[in-house]
């Protein structure tokens, strides 16, 4: 055959094309083998320096054997490079983040890890590479860590006014016991814990903390992961409450932790160093989880006649939103917490016996306007000493806000940008007679005031009071003494005569029953007229934490 005549044979053009496809895609899958071989490497031994870094912040005495250990138990087979350089970590994030960390031999209180290694290749043999060079580093650096709880007044609760509550949150009908209640509040459970525990029941592998807080999740689940979390402690008891109160829910409502906790520098870890705990308190976290998954924040309770000394009693409650970036637990850049209240409105419309019976009056109205605002704590200072804790010092900012007698529309408690709009209460309604008055009294701003907690009351888990220096006890018969009565007969309006004194009388004898509400009520909410109640639940000293 001559070659011109093959000019414009087009027979076997697929087969050439085929077989140039076929060497371009081998290459291709032996760039992407090789590529995610490296990549898969790099990865590992980016852990594996995580992990050295750690060690050798834990044990600055001796760094280099400590992190070099830790390089040996994590199995890294290929020859390696090892560079520790202790120093000082100084977590302003006003400095630059490459500037943070300066060599030091003395006083260090960081260490940064450099692991140089090769990463196998394979089809890369065929260029004569049997492998290629990866580096990775880690910083760690000490921290004095100290856990501690804001508005956790441990007091005896009424369990029939805690059930009422938790079911208007869930929907519900809850029946826990007193018991059950009293081990929620006598438990702590570590945050960190209860992340690990929430991961495994929402099947995420691998995922950061910030990333599983940030998950998808139900009610259910977290009360579960809570359970789980305070089984892992120790705490069976507590764990068993949380999973009757699981089982008593109708129904489950969406919610997602990221806006409640945020771990700060922690968040970014998937595992925990030994002794990083952080701890808050079991019924504090399930009902602000609760308070976060009601979706309009107002809950009605109809109390009726439960309450000695009261013979009808309806409390609207309605928990605002925090402010923004201002989540329920913070861990800051030096792994400080700082820990808030949500505000919070309560509107108590309570029927009292009159102290006589002039006139025909049934009951005498009192209705009780309660508006907070945030209660805050957070770290001052912590002392340690060779790694032991000597005292720590926070700083606390009561909740200010008002109580009042007065009339209001409860439709507009959920709305906290808008002022609630107070009217004199109609305290009797009867057809020739109306009674009404007005009282307020007003709770100071305060500054953020210092309190100090020794070794004895760390290991006590000893509670402090914080007032805010306004009135904050008998706030119900505080009101009723300055109350400002009106007394009108046929439209015309009197001196209040007999019958305020009998209206006076009547709602003085009611004040300590409704205070002793108001109390039960604000306690189960973590907070308290006025007051900030704190406790340090433990600290650590220089637990090791990875750094930028």
């Amino acid at each position: 055959m001559r070659w011109p005549s093959l000019r414009g044979d087009r027979r076997g053009a697929v087969t050439a094309i085929a077989a140039g496809s076929l060497l371009a895609s081998i290459g291709c899958l032996a760039f992407a083998v090789d590529l995610g071989s490296v990549y898969f490497e790099t990865r590992r031994l980016q852990g594996i320096a995580d992990a050295a870094a750690l060690s050798a912040a834990a044990q600055l005495d001796t760094p280099f054997a400590a992190a070099d250990a830790t390089v040996r138990l994590n199995g890294w087979k290929q020859p390696y490079t090892l560079t520790v350089r202790p120093g000082i970590y100084r977590p302003d994030p006003k400095i630059p983040v490459d500037d943070r960390f300066t060599d030091a031999t003395t006083g260090a209180d960081a260490a940064r890890v450099t692991i140089t290694s090769e990463a196998p290749l394979y089809f890369a043999l065929a260029l004569g590479r049997k492998s290629t060079r990866i580096s990775r580093s880690a910083t760690a650096a000490r921290a004095n860590l100290a856990s501690f709880s804001i508005g956790s007044r441990l007091l005896a609760l009424q369990g029939g006014l805690a059930n009422a509550l938790l079911g208007a949150l869930t929907g519900s009908s809850i029946n826990l016991s007193v018991m059950d209640y009293d081990a929620l509040l006598d438990t702590d459970v570590d945050l960190l814990t209860f992340t690990d525990a929430l991961a495994t029941r929402l099947h995420l592998e691998a995922a950061s903390y910030d990333e599983v807080l940030a998950a998808d999740m139900t009610t259910g689940d977290v009360i579960q992961a809570l359970a789980s979390a305070l089984d892992a402690d120790g705490s069976a008891s507590a764990g068993s409450a949380l999973r009757k109160l699981a089982g008593s829910l109708t129904g489950t409502a969406d919610v997602t932790l990221g806006s409640l906790i945020d771990l700060g520098p922690i968040g970014a870890q998937d595992h925990a160093a030994s002794g990083q705990a952080i701890r808050v308190n079991a019924f504090d976290m399930l009902r602000t989880t609760l308070g976060l998954a009601n979706g309009d924040r107002q809950v009605q309770l109809d109390l009726g006649a439960t309450v000695p000394g009261l013979t009808n009693v309806t409390a609207t409650l309605a928990i605002g939103d925090r402010m923004a970036t201002s989540p329920w637990v913070t861990v800051t850049a030096k792994g400080e917490p700082v820990i808030r209240t949500a505000q919070t409105r309560l509107y108590l419309d309570a029927r009292v016996l009159p102290a006589g019976n002039l006139l025909g009056i049934a009951s005498v109205r009192l209705p009780l306007f309660i508006e907070l605002a945030e209660a805050e704590a957070k770290l001052s200072a912590i002392d340690c000493k060779a790694r032991k804790p000597q005292s720590v010092s926070l700083l606390v900012r009561p909740a200010p806000g008002h109580v009042s007698i007065a009339d209001i529309d409860t439709a507009d408690l959920s709305n906290h940008k808008t002022a609630v709009a107070e009217r004199p209460a109609k305290i009797v309604t009867l057809p020739l007679i109306t009674v009404a008055g007005q009282a307020r009294v007003d709770l100071s701003n305060q500054d953020w005031q210092g309190v100090s907690f020794d070794s004895t009351d760390i290991a006590g888990h000893r509670l402090k009071t914080v007032s805010s220096g306004s009135l904050v006890q008998g706030i119900a018969g505080s009101l009723v003494r300055n109350l400002d009565l009106s007394v009108k007969v046929g439209g015309l309006s009197i001196g209040t005569g007999p019958v305020g004194a009998l209206v006076g009388n009547s709602l003085g004898v009611a004040a300590p029953a409704l205070d002793t509400l108001v109390n039960a009520l604000t306690g189960l909410l973590g907070i308290h007229i006025g007051q900030a109640d704190v406790r340090v639940n433990g600290v650590r000293c220089g637990v090791p934490a990875l750094v930028a």
